[in-house]
This record gives C-alpha cells, structure tokens and sequence, in this order.
C-alpha cells in the first residue's frame, strides 16, 4: 500500500513540474518582441525643368522691357538660379544692373513666368555699373621727418531703375504741326530726360519744351516736319544716367488733313485735257478696299485711274466707273505697307492725261 502511494506521489510531482515548465515556455514565447519592419523609403519622380541656362522668361502681365534671366538649375533643390534682366534701348537683350542673382523653386518659377522671350548666351549680358573715382593726397609729419599718406575716396555713380512707358496722350500728330504731348504717363521717369520719336531710315523727332512734372509724368512738344515719314513711329525715353526705354509703334504721323494739292493738267494730244478738281475721300488704310470719287471735267469712256508717286509702283484701279464727264469713282485695292502721300493720276484713251499731286494719302 506504502508503494502505490509513494508511485502517485512522484506522480504528481513529474506532472506539477510539467505544467510549470510548460507555462514558463509559454510566457516566454508572449514576451518575445516582434520582430522590426525594415524601413520603406521612397525616391521622388524624377522632373524635367521646362526652362534652361540663358532662357529669359517673364509672365504673361509683366513688362516687356524686363524679365528673368536663367543661369542654371539645381536638381537637388529642384530650383533655378536667376537674375533680373534689361532690354537694350535698340531692341535686343539684354543687359544686368549687378552680379545678384536669387533661387527660385521650379514649379513658382515655371507657373509665373510661363512666356519665354528668348535665349542668350549668360556670360555674354554685361553688368552696367559705373563708377567714378577720386583720390585725395594728404601729407602729414612728425619731427624732422615726414611720412605722406594718402587717403581715397570713391564716389560711386548708381543706375536709377529703367524709365517705363504705359501712356501717351495724343498719340498721334500730322505732318508739318507742332504737336503738344500734354502726359507721357510712365514711371521712372527723371529731370532733364530726353524724349525722342525714332524709326528706322528717318532722322530723330527731339521734343523740345520737356517738363519732367513728376517720376511717372512728362509734358513735351514735338515739331513734326512736312516731309515725316507718315506712319507709326518708336517712342523713346532717356535719362540723364542712360537708362532709357524705346516702344515700337507707339506714335502716328498722319498725313496733313489739308495738305497743299495743285491741280496739273498735261495734254498729249490736241484733244484736249483732263482737269480734278476734288477727290473724295482724301486717304485710306493700308491694306484697304477703298472706292474714291473723283470730281473734275473732260471724263472720256475708258478713262484709266491710278495712284503713283516715284520709288513706288504704281496702284492702278480695280474698277472704274464713268457716271458722267465730270464725276467718276475708282476702286483701289491699298496695298500693305504703302504709307504716306500719293498722286492721282487719269488717264483717257486719247492720251490725255490729268495729275492731281499728292492728292491721296495711305495712313494707318
């Protein structure tokens, strides 16, 4: 009986330990950190700048006269380096007030400035920064001898900003008048600046009387010669430091309203002669479909009409029809470009002829 019991005893003892090393087991399994997740990172997309070294962009609103020079791109920053750049007063680009440039991160840049102007060659734009020096000798010393030291001073001549041109009022004066510019409306403007009206082939319109009547408002006066050139002309401003700032087109000289028209008549055969008298109307548009008519005496059945003046070919009428020996009416097709004043010529089947001299002008 003593054995048996003994036997249940070891037993139990073996299951008791049992169960302890199996819930030992079991904690630490539950206590076991999970293992770490490796890290995912993640490169960005690759991106392609829209704009390279030497492209000058600007935005869509802003001057033309001004805009942003391109000297390179970062890719690690996704930014372009730029500084800002000045149209020279013939046109071309360009030119830098200093050596500042600035970034600018590429999707800012490329939303603003969406207009692309041009491309330079960056190491080609000059630094517009003159200076002017002056030295000042000194001489001091001490006992029996003396030391000379000399001192420099540097005065330094800084560009203003580029005047602006946004307004003209007139904007437009005939030929052989003297035309008051009461506002050239702008900014930047400075005292003694000079206004100029310009065109290629033509001699310079200096305004006389120029009153600088703030920075951002002129008074000037043009003497527009007889003989101007009839179209539009380039608008110029310049200050006293240079700086200045040219608009194409931005003035007309249109042609006389009552200019000083003789009446020829030239006769090729004993026939007789054509005369004009008056013509209506007196000018027309360039690249215009223009009916005129012509009042006079001596208007045979086919009577020929063209408009002539030397260096030009002439402009012979498209259609012309006769109402009676005084009135007639020719249609003219203007041609681009034809500007300023012409002669109007008839011409009848005789041979006869009539001329009324700068008769007709071509205006825009």
């Amino acid at each position: 009986m003593s054995r048996i019991s003994g036997f249940v005893i070891a037993v139990l003892v073996v299951l008791i330990a049992g169960i302890l090393v199996a819930g030992c087991t079991d904690s630490s399994s539950a206590t076991t950190p999970p293992a770490q997740t490796a890290a995912i990172t993640t490169t960005p997309a690759s991106v392609t700048p829209l704009y390279s070294a030497g492209d000058i962009v600007r935005s869509s609103k802003g001057s033309a006269d001004t805009g942003w020079l391109i000297l390179k791109y970062d890719t690690g920053s996704d930014a372009y380096e730029r500084a800002f750049i000045y149209r020279n007063a013939d046109g071309t680009w360009g030119y830098r007030l200093d050596s500042r440039t600035e970034n600018s991160g590429r999707a800012g840049l490329e939303k603003v400035n969406t207009v692309k102007v041009t491309h330079v060659e960056p190491s080609q734009i000059p630094l517009k920064q003159p200076t002017v020096a002056t030295t000042m000798g000194s001489s001091s010393g001490t006992g029996s001898g003396s030391v000379t030291t000399t001192s420099t001073s540097v005065t330094t001549k800084t560009l203003g900003l580029r005047p602006q041109i946004k307004d003209i009022a007139p904007d437009n004066g005939q030929a052989g008048t003297v035309v008051a510019i009461t506002d050239l409306l702008g900014s930047e403007f400075q005292t003694g600046a000079s206004v100029i009206l310009a065109r290629s082939g033509s001699a310079n319109i200096t305004a006389t009387n120029v009153n600088v009547v703030s920075s951002s408002h002129i008074s000037c006066t043009f003497t527009i010669p007889a003989d101007a050139y009839i179209g539009p002309w380039d608008l110029v401003v310049v200050n006293p430091d240079g700086q200045s700032t040219r608009i194409s087109n931005d003035f007309i000289v249109r042609v006389n309203s009552n200019p000083t028209a003789t009446t020829t008549t030239t006769t090729t055969s004993s026939t007789g002669s054509i005369t004009i008298t008056s013509i209506d109307p007196i000018s027309a548009f360039s690249d215009d479909y223009k009916p005129v008519t012509v009042y006079g005496s001596n208007f045979k059945d086919g009577i020929t009409c063209k408009l002539a003046r030397s260096g030009s070919n002439d402009v012979p009428a498209s259609t012309v029809s006769r109402t009676s020996e005084t009135q007639m009416q020719c249609f003219f097709t203007i041609p681009t470009g034809s500007y300023g004043t012409w002669n109007l010529v008839l011409t009848n089947t005789d041979g006869t002829t009539g001329t009324l001299s700068n008769g007709f002008s071509v205006v825009t």
